[in-house]
């Protein structure tokens, strides 16, 4: 463990006697190290995104840098994208901008091959400081820094509280909490020991059950768009991607990619949290796969899947965590932290109880104080005893509506973001109304849950957006 710990501060490049240990005020200094990126067209449908994106970042408390990766631009495009982020941050410190060409397939419009292409183009022509990246999405906002510590120092205990880890059974949910009492991450507890950090060989990202979907391909019990997928196609011969080897192959010294080394290592989705060293080694595998995917698969989560197969080729495994986000409010799965928000606070009015046009609700900023992080209010007092956890970032990528407000993003405009641009409507009083309607409401138990969350999303994104539009205004000197 203290081989482990020193291997740690000299990746990082942290100095023990100037950085304090992680205590309830501090912010988590090993974030300073942790550079996240994200990849867009030029649309202003992404422009106003990476806005948002970044506000949320640096509101979060994230020490380390933000770049926008930006694929396809004119000369004018990128003129006024560079002009608008220098205005910004004349620092360039926390927020910077890198154009690609576009990557989109010839003939196919699919722009989702920018995300690989364009983060390869950038990795082959920029000088990074920072040991770790992470790779989001443009439609996630963050609630939390996201830092390379996985399970350093961390107690682990179940979702009700006990430390007993016995119970393998595949939904069951376990908490990781710090010396502090506070609970950092949830995970399922059938996944492989969680590591301690990111480092070569280690990297962590957000579980999506889409890791055996892909193993499978070319078995009769695959799923439809997979029964006849050739993986050979895309990884090659004797890859270590492939969940057998080519009948004409004769070499028994390849590993190959079983179904359930595919769910317990691969099944991930951005965040993606990995090592430079192991990005580099990952990203021409990834840029050549989705093609190949796209190919026998055309549909939006082809660079998923690619991204999943060319982790299997370099046998890159991903620790998998639920935490990194919520999503839809729809899903049951475990795979997203929903029940960190369904056990949120006191009562069914907590997930907006105290939100406000341009504040985020009471218990959530109780448990960001708890934490020490951003998005500090002065009118919270807490007693860190029994304070509840938050997921990293929300992923907008879904449609919200609650008591007649939607949160859609293709529905919100793409200039936002300027010095006359007026907040989202917020109407605190009707939606807590709504809130105490539900438990008479003849709804089902679960789909009052789904209407819940409905709600959490509705009063965190709306004042989130609307934070970031002040924040803006105050940084373009309107």
């Amino acid at each position: 463990y203290i081989v482990q710990f020193h291997q740690f501060l000299q990746l990082h490049r942290l100095d023990i006697h100037q950085h304090s240990p992680l205590t309830k005020k501090s912010q988590p200094s090993s974030s300073k190290n942790v550079h996240i990126v994200f990849s867009t067209d030029c649309s202003g449908y992404q422009h106003y995104q990476s806005i948002v994106s970044y506000y949320s970042i640096h509101r979060s408390g994230h020490l380390g840098p933000t770049t926008r990766i930006v694929s396809g631009c004119t000369p004018t495009q990128q003129r006024d994208i560079t002009s608008e982020f220098e205005r910004i941050d004349p620092t360039k410190q926390k927020l910077r901008v890198h154009f690609s060409q576009s990557f989109v397939l010839k003939g196919k419009h699919y722009k989702y091959s920018n995300k690989p292409g364009g983060l390869y183009h950038w990795m082959n022509h920029t000088t990074i400081e920072e040991s770790v990246i992470a790779l989001i999405d443009p439609d996630m906002m963050l609630l939390r820094p996201i830092t390379p510590i996985l399970g350093m120092d961390m107690a682990i205990v179940s979702s009700n509280g006990s430390n007993d880890r016995r119970d393998k059974k595949k939904n069951q949910l376990v908490e990781y909490k710090d010396k502090n009492g506070r609970i950092q991450i949830l995970r399922q507890s059938n996944l492989p020991q969680l590591p301690p950090f990111i480092t070569k060989g280690v990297a962590a990202g957000q579980h999506f059950g889409i890791g055996g979907l892909w193993a499978s391909a070319g078995e009769s019990d695959a799923r439809k768009d997979f029964r006849e997928f050739n993986l050979t196609r895309v990884c090659g011969p004797s890859s270590p991607c492939l969940n057998q080897p080519p009948h004409d192959n004769t070499d028994t010294s390849t590993h190959y990619t079983t179904r359930e080394e595919a769910d317990n290592n691969y099944a991930v989705g951005p965040v993606y949290i990995a090592s430079i060293a192991d990005w580099k080694d990952l990203l021409p595998k990834w840029h050549a796969f989705t093609p190949r995917v796209y190919e026998q698969y055309p549909k939006l989560l082809a660079e998923m899947y690619g991204f999943t197969m060319a982790a299997a080729d370099r046998q890159l495994k991903f620790a998998l965590s639920s935490s990194y986000m919520v999503s839809d409010p729809r899903t049951m799965s475990p795979t997203e932290s929903w029940v960190w928000i369904d056990e949120y606070g006191e009562s069914a009015q907590s997930v907006c109880e105290g939100a406000r046009i341009n504040r985020l609700p009471d218990e959530t900023l109780r448990r960001l104080k708890n934490y020490g992080y951003g998005y500090q209010d002065d009118e919270i007092t807490t007693n860190t005893a029994g304070i509840g956890p938050l997921p990293t970032t929300l992923h907008y990528c879904q449609r919200y509506d609650f008591a007649n407000h939607t949160f859609a993003k293709r529905k919100i405009r793409h200039d936002f973001f300027r010095c006359d641009g007026t907040p989202m409507d917020f109407d605190a009083d009707a939606i807590m109304r709504e809130l105490d309607l539900l438990d008479v409401s003849g709804l089902s138990g679960s789909q009052k849950k789904v209407q819940r969350r409905m709600a959490y999303m509705i009063c965190h994104l709306i004042p989130l957006i609307n934070l970031a539009l002040e924040e803006y205004k105050v940084d373009m000197n309107c």
